[in-house]
């Protein structure tokens, strides 16, 4: 582990360079009451959640997940738009 949560590059010019002389892209990392919390917060209603690992290293070994999804529905509330 290199970097801690949350991670955003956008706020941290060292973590963009490191981005692009790997070639990997803006990426982003969030804490999962970040994650959840705000759906939540924004009217969501939680419907799954999905762990995965990064496939190797200790993590992996250890099956603890580097990767979380989740699949929200945004609650209705009977307003009209």
């Amino acid at each position: 582990m290199v970097n801690k949560l949350p991670f955003n590059p956008l706020k941290n010019p060292n973590q963009m360079q490191m981005l692009a002389e790997d070639g990997a892209g803006v990426q982003f990392s969030h804490t999962i009451e970040e994650q959840i919390g705000g759906q939540i917060k924004a009217g969501f209603i939680l419907q799954d959640v999905f762990g995965d690992t990064n496939g190797s290293g200790n993590l992996h070994n250890h099956n603890v997940p580097s990767f979380w999804a989740t699949r929200a529905m945004l609650k209705h509330t009977g307003d009209s738009l």
